[in-house]
């Protein structure tokens, strides 16, 4: 007989009642320490990257500050002040700043001989009378509200071999350049700043040491720690519920069963015979779910059609909208096709082509004074007024911010030249009191002019404007400028150096482009190792890397025409074997070629080589974000012939899955801050995860970056089918051989 202090079913109950609510309070004070851990090194992260962030951005201003100190001590004016000071103190005060030499951010110059004596008749209250010598290196002296660079220079010998006749030094301001110097990602620029402590000057080189700066919202990981302490508590409260409920629902779901069974063991004592027992509770099929998760089905595929509905319907709005919604005039993609279908148009005549700039002067000082809306409107009336000026069928082109452009057929030199008069009578003309503007608003025009057959002169044109309208807005120039030869070489130093020539000279007409091929390793057998294409620039025996050339390209808007010339010298080398048959080759292409409607028919050239070798467009994961139903279409035509494509810097920036769930991509390439992530133990899972998701949805996989044997141990590890770096391979031309690159990494799979 059972005693009647055995516990029952509901003792049993509320023990385990009360076992989940103490498991429900420790996991989620463990959950939120380890929520709250991962907030703290994100914040450390960040501030790490901001850190090398201002560090880049603090070494270009420090180059820029010795390169003008280099500028001003080969001055040949500096050197004769040297030989006749009697004049320096008004050669200072009424020639030094105004020859152009030194910028706005320059507060004082000066000149020093050869004992480090300042020169008679200076008397500048920001350069020290004397220098120490040898001189210091760049220093940081404090300002009264920021300080300021100190950069000495000696002035260059006749002869290598003698000392230095003298020495300049320049103070110059250097925190709004340090702020306005570069897009930062996780530096507030605003909030840069320098703390000395008790000392008046340092050293340039310490200046990262003793900044200061506040941190960019991360919207990423505030978006994570909402969502991980939401779930914390969804979670809570779901457990909670639960458990609350759980002993109400033990008695139906557990005592009744065993009350029928003990009831049936009872029913055994006092029978002789064998019962049946019926089922009496267990997990059984719940109709109401199977409905819900039908409806849920039947829900999601509605919404996908309406959303491939809405996708369909804005592509076709992009493609008409061809204007801008300020102004009222045609936009930049208008002016692209416009600008694309330019030379078989006029090549089918003998008139000449003039492509007109036009700049609105100091419009960014009117929007900070007035407010965008008085901005709005000016740019609206300026709009308004060089649109009236032009002939009937020719456009204007809103290229910029306060940038317009006009490509005008049949138009001579002088008849340019007439233009641009009449667009400043026009202007002048202009009542912009209307808006609230008191001082006059003023344009600059750059005007180049070419032979409609001339097909080289007629791509130089954008340059030529440009270089025109530059000349414009220096001080004492005409507000009408049309370019000459003449013109070019004047302006070559304050517009261009050798790097944008060359940079143009390449993309514009392919000179000096050369092209490296680096391995990307295979890391199975599964797989064959292939190469990736990358752009050098070879001009006067020196090599231009990509940190130099993209940023004229995309200064310029010469993406496309870049890419073209690429593609041009890749199918060069394809064509004279110099990439052996079998071996793949990967492309980088930028976001404006993904988008450009002549894309299909550039890449038809390489169609045929897709019959012995793979080949890989590579795309980064923001050119996919930036019109993606247009690069969409684009892409999937291209995998229909044939064509793989890649997302390049995969998780460099706000990347989303979404976008390999919805983009026609064969492979995932991992950018080079994932793979570094592997060195710290909860990252490593993270990626581990990632790895796993996507090679289980069916993509290939390629990590970035390996530069050391520990790392290609760790991605290794991770299975991912292809490895690419330093310490597999450097970029290499094919003249050095591109089967002995591969072959030399052939066993990396077999490892």
């Amino acid at each position: 007989m059972i005693s009647g202090r055995t516990p029952s079913i509901t003792h049993y109950a509320l023990l385990l009642a009360a076992i989940a609510l103490v498991t429900l309070a420790s996991f989620g004070l463990y959950t939120w320490y380890k929520v709250d851990q991962l907030r703290d090194e994100i914040q450390e992260s960040g501030r790490e990257a901001a850190r090398q962030e201002l560090s880049g951005t603090l070494e270009h201003v420090l180059t820029q500050a010795a390169e003008q100190a280099s500028r001003f001590a080969r001055w040949e004016e500096v050197r004769q002040q040297l030989g006749t000071p009697h004049y320096y103190a008004y050669w200072k005060n009424h020639r030094m700043h105004q020859a152009g030499i030194l910028t706005d951010r320059i507060l004082d110059a000066g000149i020093y001989d050869h004992q480090g004596m300042t020169l008679p008749g200076s008397d500048s209250d920001h350069l020290p009378g004397r220098l120490e010598l040898p001189p210091p290196a760049t220093r940081a002296v404090r300002g009264d509200t920021e300080p300021f660079l100190m950069v000495i220079e000696p002035i260059p010998a006749p002869d290598a071999t003698q000392p230095p006749p003298g020495f300049v030094g320049l103070k110059s301001r250097f925190l709004d350049a340090l702020r306005e110097g570069r897009v930062y990602r996780h530096v507030d620029p605003e909030s840069i700043r320098f703390d000395l402590g008790e000392r008046n000057a340092i050293p340039a080189r310490e200046l990262l040491q003793h900044a200061q700066f506040d941190l960019r919202p991360n919207p990423m990981a505030d978006q994570v720690e909402d969502l991980l302490s939401g779930a914390v508590v969804n979670l809570g409260a779901i457990l909670g519920v639960i458990t609350l409920v759980l002993f109400s629902t033990l008695a139906y779901l557990i005592v009744r069963p065993l009350r029928d069974i003990s009831g049936h063991v009872d029913r055994l004592r006092e029978s002789a015979g064998s019962l049946v027992l019926k089922r009496v509770g267990g997990l059984l099929p719940v109709a109401e779910t199977e409905k819900i998760r039908e409806s849920l089905n039947s829900y999601q595929a509605r919404l996908q059609d309406v959303h491939s509905s809405l996708e369909a319907k804005n592509r076709e709005f992009w493609r008409i909208a061809h204007h801008d919604a300020l102004t009222g005039v045609r936009n930049r993609r208008a002016f692209d096709e416009c600008w694309d279908t330019l030379p078989r148009l006029a090549a089918r005549h003998s008139y000449p082509v003039c492509f007109a700039l036009f700049d609105i002067n100091h419009f960014k000082a009117i929007n900070d004074s007035y407010g965008h809306q008085t901005g709005d409107a000016v740019l609206q009336s300026v709009a308004r007024s060089i649109d009236e000026v032009l002939r009937d069928g020719e456009h204007l082109f809103r290229i910029g911010g306060d940038e317009f452009a006009a490509i005008l057929l049949n138009f001579d030199e002088s008849g340019a030249q007439r233009l641009g008069e009449r667009c400043q009578e026009r202007i002048r003309a202009t009542d912009f009191t209307q808006y609230g503007v008191r001082e006059p608003i003023k344009i600059s025009i750059g005007l180049a002019v070419a032979p409609g057959n001339d097909a080289p002169a007629m791509q130089a044109l954008q340059w030529q404007a440009d270089v025109a309208m530059y000349k414009a807005k220096r001080p004492g120039s005409s507000p009408v400028v049309l370019f000459t030869p003449e013109l070019e070489k004047d302006t070559q130093s304050l517009y261009s150096n050798w790097i944008n020539n060359a940079v143009y000279e390449a993309t514009t007409r392919g000179t000096g482009i050369r092209m490296a091929y680096q391995p990307v390793v295979a890391l199975n057998e599964h797989h064959r190792s292939y190469v990736e294409a990358l752009l050098r620039i070879e001009h006067q025996g020196e090599v231009i890397g990509p940190a130099d050339i993209f940023p004229v390209v995309e200064a310029r808007r010469l993406e496309v025409d870049l890419d073209r010339a690429v593609l041009t010298r890749i199918l060069g080398d394809l064509r004279a074997s110099l990439i052996p048959p079998g071996v793949g080759i990967s492309i980088n292409l930028s976001g404006p070629t993904i988008v450009n409607a002549a894309l299909i028919q550039w890449l038809e050239v390489f169609v045929p080589f897709l019959q012995d070798r793979p080949i890989i467009l590579e795309v980064t994961e923001t050119a996919l974000i930036t019109e993606i139903g247009l690069a969409t279409e684009n892409l999937q035509r291209l995998r229909q012939q044939g064509f793989l494509v890649a997302l390049d810097d995969f998780g460099s920036g706000y990347s989303s899955i979404r976008y390999l769930a919805s983009m026609p991509v064969d492979t995932v390439k991992f950018d080079i801050t994932l793979i570094r992530s592997l060195d710290v133990p909860d990252q490593h899972h993270i990626l581990e995860g990632l790895v796993q998701m996507i090679r289980d949805v069916g993509y290939t996989t390629v990590a970035e970056g390996i530069e050391t044997a520990e790392q290609l141990s760790r991605v290794r590890a991770l299975k991912f089918d292809f490895a690419q770096g330093y310490h597999l391979g450097h970029p290499a031309p094919v003249s050095q051989g591109l089967p002995r690159v591969l072959q030399a990494h052939a066993g990396i799979s077999r490892m």
